[in-house]
Parts: structure tokens; C-alpha cells; sequence
């Protein structure tokens, strides 16, 4: 990945509290998409050892802040293969020392690399430098395939819960419901388009079924985050149209009104 490419990820987690150097943070806050800064992450990750080991931080104190829904989704879509290994060793170290583990709905998904190798790239130049990844790893990397030493989570790197819930409102939200399908239902109609055009295309970006989803919303409407509106109500779907044999007389959208 390029310096240009990795910049925005690095940036995304500077708001989210991790200490990576850079320029004074803006007053206001950017809208971080959570799920998919992990997905971004894994590529980066390879190629700055520092970067996987503060997600690995962050992710170990606020893995409960991640839609778990979403995440197996977007993995499914929007991740290379290759790279599942990369996620599951992230997600594995994250959770170690957590009772239930965190992320293990995700990893059952994940599967180790195919051919074992340093995890990262500095560490592939020669030969030398593979062998002492080799004989360093750790059991967890050994377990995926993915050759790196057991390190201590940076805590003091990064900022405090109270910080990143006062700079985003929406992680508030986030660790209330503890990453539950009423978050990713939430974040799909926020950050994914189309999302919200049917109960169907909202359980398919969410990553739950329709009955799952649909049991999310009734919480979710109870509560003023989101607002379902009937495709009948629509101005132009009324009289014979409505009633035609085409008319979907059960389609609904779904209307984001809050998330925070």
C-alpha cells in the first residue's frame, strides 16, 4: 500500500484516539466508519508493524464498539481473500485475555494463510530475516500461519474512552448497545448506499436476516434513531397503481434519523 493510502487510514484512527503523529486535529470531528477502517487496515497493516499492533490495542479495549454483523459482511464483500489471515490474526490477538472473546463469531469465518510466511514484508526480504520471524512467532501467529513475535498492547498510546465518546457521539451509541445488529443496522444506513431502499437490501448491508433486522427496527423506531416509511404513503403509489398485481405493497424504506 502507498504512503497516500495508508495517510487517510492513519488518520481515521488518530480519531479515533490512537497517537500517530501528525497535524493538531481538527475542532470538529470526522464521521468514522468503524467496520470498514478495519477492513482498510488489514492491507496497510502489512507493510507498518506499528499500525497493526495500535489497531491490535485499540481493538483489544474497544472491540465491542465493532458491528460484529457488518464486519462478517463487509469481509465477505470487500476484502481479498488473501488477507483474511492478516484479520483473523488481528481479531485473535485482540481478544486474548477477553472472557467471552470478542471477535469470535468473526474469526469462525477466517481461515489461516495457505502458505506460512513472516506477517510482515520487512521481514520477507531474505532469507535470514524469515528464519527468525520463524523461530520467534508467536503461538497465535503460528495458529494462522503468519509469522510475528508476541507484543504488548500499547494502552498508554492510546486516548482515554471518555475522549473518543465526547470527539464521536455515535460510539457512545456504539457501547451501549455493544456492537449488536441494531449498531450495524445503524452503520449500514449511515456509511452504505442504497442501504436503506428495502427491509431486504438493509438486511443484506447489515449483514443479519429480515427477521433479525426487522426486530432491530422496532427498538430502533422506538427510539427515534430511524424511521420506516411505507412505499404506500408515497404520493405517487396510490388507486390502481397501488392495487395493480406489480405493486409491492409490502416495500418500505428505511430513514436514518440519528445515530448518537
Amino acid at each position: 500500500m502507498t504512503a497516500e493510502a495508508l495517510n487517510p487510514i492513519i488518520e481515521s484512527w488518530r480519531e479515533l484516539g490512537v497517537g500517530f503523529t501528525g497535524a493538531q486535529l481538527q475542532e470538529s470531528s470526522v464521521s468514522i466508519d468503524l467496520e470498514r477502517l478495519v477492513i482498510r487496515t488489514i492491507a496497510g497493516s502489512i507493510g507498518m508493524a506499528r499500525l497493526f499492533g495500535m489497531a491490535n490495542t485499540w481493538l483489544h479495549l474497544y472491540g465491542d464498539l465493532v458491528a460484529k454483523h457488518r464486519l462478517r459482511r463487509l469481509i465477505q464483500d470487500e476484502l481479498d481473500p488473501e488477507f483474511h489471515p492478516v484479520l483473523g490474526l488481528l481479531l485473535d490477538t485482540a481478544q486474548q485475555g477477553q472472557h467471552p472473546q470478542e471477535f469470535r463469531s468473526v474469526i469462525a469465518d477466517l481461515r489461516p494463510a495457505k502458505i506460512a510466511q513472516p506477517l510482515f514484508a520487512v521481514e520477507r526480504r531474505n532469507d535470514a530475516l524469515i528464519e527468525r520471524a520463524n523461530r520467534t512467532a508467536s503461538p497465535i501467529a503460528r495458529r494462522w500461519r503468519l509469522w510475528t513475535v508476541d507484543q504488548p498492547f500499547k494502552f498508554k498510546a492510546l486516548h482515554s474512552a471518555q475522549w473518543i465518546m465526547q470527539r464521536h457521539p455515535d460510539f457512545v451509541v456504539r457501547a451501549d448497545m455493544r456492537g449488536d445488529l441494531r449498531v450495524s443496522v445503524l452503520a449500514a444506513l449511515r456509511f452504505d448506499t442504497g442501504a436503506g431502499d428495502s427491509e431486504m437490501a438493509l438486511a443484506r448491508a447489515a449483514g443479519g436476516s429480515r427477521a433479525q433486522v426487522r426486530n432491530a427496527l422496532e427498538n430502533l423506531e422506538m427510539t427515534g434513531r430511524v424511521r420506516r416509511v411505507s412505499a404506500l404513503s408515497k404520493p405517487q403509489v396510490r388507486g390502481a397503481q397501488a392495487d395493480s398485481p406489480g405493486g409491492n405493497r409490502n416495500a418500505t424504506r428505511i430513514e436514518l434519523l440519528r445515530f448518537g
